[in-house]
């Protein structure tokens, strides 16, 4: 049995291409719509997501410069502050060591000052008491003048 071709036929196969161009209107435009919008939104997330990657990678690279000039910044201040630190203190210690040696030189005039009257008191004191035991020894009023240089062997100068 073969098949044969009358109006049965050409009525189904029209009513299949009729069929056909429904469905395609109906489901497979609709659907390739779809499929068109997600492929683009998926490109379009997809490039997002490469700007977003290579915008973070130079906001890291941004972050890595300031925190480098940031320290390099910091050790130049440091160290700024450390020379000036070290210039204020030797201009003090400076400054100390001449107050210093104003006070010893000061102190010093002042002992040379002070062992010149010693000495003078001493003298007379001396003086006196030999005067005294001389007179004593004598038992009469004597008057007694040891000489500079007597005194200075006696009293070890």
């Amino acid at each position: 049995m073969l098949m044969q071709i009358d109006g049965t036929f050409i009525f189904v196969v029209i009513s299949f291409i009729i069929f056909l161009l429904i469905i395609k209107a109906v489901l497979l435009n609709p659907i390739s719509k779809v499929i068109d919008e997600r492929n683009s939104f998926y490109a379009k997330n997809s490039k997002m997501e490469t700007e977003s990657k290579e915008k973070s990678r130079a906001l890291l690279q941004d972050k890595e410069k300031a925190l480098k000039n940031s320290r390099k910044e910091a050790s130049e201040i440091i160290k700024k502050v450390t020379q000036e630190a070290k210039e204020q203190s030797s201009v003090k210690i400076k400054q100390a060591k001449e107050q210093t040696a104003l006070l010893a030189d000061e102190n010093k005039a002042k002992l040379d000052e002070l062992s010149k009257q010693a000495k003078i008191e001493a003298k007379n004191e001396l003086n006196s008491i030999v005067q005294s035991m001389v007179s004593r020894v004598l038992c009469e009023e004597v008057s007694v003048n040891l000489s500079d240089e007597k005194i200075n062997q006696y009293l070890n100068i």
